[in-house]
């Protein structure tokens, strides 16, 4: 069962996977982690098997852009 709270939870541990990456390489961890999130509402919508999401993104791009201004 793909409940929508654990659908976030997913989305907000892949960018916190992705800001692990910022000490070593800085602002390009944060470019990735949106090309990420991006990427994958823009395979949503194309592909038609998921449900595109603004949140989605949001919920990804979140933990690198707290870690990246952490680590600033």
């Amino acid at each position: 069962m793909n409940l929508p709270k654990y659908d976030k939870l997913k989305h907000f541990f892949i960018g916190y996977i992705i800001s692990l990456a910022i000490p070593v390489i800085g602002i390009y961890a944060l470019y990735i982690c949106i090309l990420v999130a991006v990427g994958k509402e823009i395979y949503d919508k194309v592909s038609k098997k998921g449900t595109p999401e603004i949140l989605d993104i949001v919920y990804t791009v979140a933990p690198c852009a707290i870690n990246y201004f952490i680590f600033l």
